[in-house]
């Protein structure tokens, strides 16, 4: 028998799991931390086309977001990327060797001289690595100055740099030299990450990774349209089929639809027991 679902079936789940309700927002550090720990992942900012919670919606107004995403990372209570479709992603450090080891079994490397040798890193992006490398921990003002001249342009081309090395894993938020004025200290993802999270990541087969990182989108997201979901990593259509085909015969994902909607969507069980 198949699935249906309406779209206020997946607004109800989505208010509750997703801090909307009153009196649920996201006041503390603490908060924030278990938040993601459950949810899996989030995203900084609000982008409609993606189904996963924004910290800035989930978090009270009198709440300091914005510095949470980089004290969490600091304090290694989740990792901060580009990992979404290249959006600002918070990833809980349960889920990261997913993402991580997706990222190995690409082509990817966690050492940025061996991505540049082989033609993964751009040359700015490597002279911003360099620079971390010889000087430790640096706040992006002084890190800019050290390694491009004055100017717009300049400016530009080393935001580019950093937007390059959060979405390969090649640099984290170390934390805030000045929190009132939010200034992040950057250093590198090799200094950063946790020695189990890489021993994790590096014994992940890749296939393994994506059914783990399917079934945290589609249990936070409620449902998800299927034909999203390789646009959203970067996956294969191929290998996001087998890894749904999969978790679907195990009942991890429930494929079905939503009244009104056309294409086959994935939904959780979490929601069908909701």
């Amino acid at each position: 028998m198949e699935t249906v679902i309406t779209k206020k079936d997946i607004a109800e789940y989505r208010r509750t799991l997703w801090r909307e309700a009153p009196g649920t927002s996201l006041k503390t550090l603490r908060d924030a931390a278990r938040f993601i720990d459950e949810v899996g992942m989030c995203l900084l900012f609000a982008c409609r086309d993606i189904p996963l919670p924004k910290l800035y919606y989930c978090s009270a107004d009198e709440a300091d977001w914005w510095a949470w995403k980089d004290i969490l990372q600091a304090r290694k209570l989740a990792y901060n990327g580009r990992l979404v479709r290249r959006k600002a992603t918070l990833v809980s450090m349960q889920l990261l060797p997913a993402f991580l080891a997706i990222y190995l079994t690409g082509g990817g490397y966690i050492m940025y001289e061996e991505e540049y040798y082989w033609g993964k890193l751009g040359q700015l992006a490597n002279q911003v690595a360099e620079y971390l490398d010889r000087n430790g921990p640096t706040p992006v003002d002084s890190l800019r100055k050290a390694v491009v001249p004055a100017g717009k342009e300049h400016t530009r081309r080393f935001h580019n740099a950093l937007f390059e090395l959060q979405s390969k894993f090649k640099i984290v938020s170390a934390g805030l030299e000045d929190r009132s004025w939010g200034v992040r200290v950057l250093d590198l993802f090799v200094n950063w990450v946790p020695a189990t999270v890489e021993r994790k990541a590096e014994k992940l087969p890749r296939d393994e990774a994506i059914r783990r990182i399917l079934t945290a989108l589609v249990n936070t997201a409620g449902a998800v349209p299927e034909a999203m979901v390789p646009r959203l990593f970067g996956w294969s259509p191929e290998e996001s089929l087998h890894a749904i085909d999969t978790l679907a015969s195990h009942g991890a994902v429930i494929r079905g639809r939503v009244r009104g909607q056309g294409a086959p969507w994935l939904i959780s069980p979490r929601l069908r027991q909701s």
